[in-house]
């Protein structure tokens, strides 16, 4: 989650950090979880809470987790409203995991100006806005948790024992609106900066961006 009273937005220092053993990219999107004004439920004088009030500034995943559970909504009632999931042929669920995280915004770490880490964000900060306004919609070929045919828009790699260094993946823009689409592909790689502490090295939680060679093939021709 994102702290959101704050001068720009920040990751809170209570989010959960990926990744599982399984290898999947979690948390998977991000949503504002820190001081969050909210219904606390326990009026003066119930229970054990007697000193709180129905409302208060509270921070944690219970806070971003119904802002994500909110979006969510709004978006699924656009593509009924609209009509989408016939015309897509996906279903609201599909369509809704993948506008949500295809146009995400990925949160800026500000002392380094690079993103935080996909493992503490995910796609980025969902952004209800940009979802219900969107030509395309992505969907990703596969990936390891198989989330892939639920719209959710991650390519997971998983492990590489012989350290190729070669990775690929698949993906699909889909037009929303009819009208022909231009788009210009651009790739930014990032891994975990390594911080040495008393001689011993240990990955840090700031990202480092990391060169690669990057091509794309579409409909059997190359960009580099």
């Amino acid at each position: 989650s994102v702290d959101y009273h704050s001068d720009y937005y920040t990751m809170s220092d209570f989010s959960s950090w990926g990744v599982p053993g399984s290898l999947e990219l979690k948390p998977e999107i991000t949503a504002p979880g820190g001081s969050i004004y909210s219904v606390n439920g326990a009026h003066k004088g119930d229970g054990a809470h007697t000193s709180h009030d129905a409302y208060e500034t509270m921070s944690g995943t219970s806070m971003a987790s119904p802002q994500v559970a909110g979006m969510a909504a709004l978006v699924a009632q656009y593509i009924r409203e609209n009509g989408l999931a016939a015309k897509t042929g996906l279903t609201v669920r599909q369509l809704t995991n993948s506008l949500l995280m295809s146009t995400a915004e990925p949160v800026i770490e500000e002392a380094t100006g690079l993103p935080y880490s996909v493992l503490n964000q995910g796609a980025g900060l969902a952004n209800v806005g940009s979802a219900v306004t969107a030509d395309s919609y992505v969907l990703v070929k596969d990936n390891l948790s198989g989330t892939a045919s639920d719209g959710k828009v991650k390519a997971e790699l998983g492990d590489d024992p012989d350290r190729t260094g070669k990775y690929s993946f698949g993906f699909t823009i889909n037009n929303l609106n009819g009208e022909q689409q231009e788009y210009t592909f651009s790739t930014e790689l990032f891994t975990q900066a390594i911080r040495t502490v008393k001689g011993a090295e240990y990955l840090d939680t700031l990202t480092t961006p990391i060169a690669a060679n990057v091509s794309y093939e579409v409909n059997g021709q190359t960009f580099v």
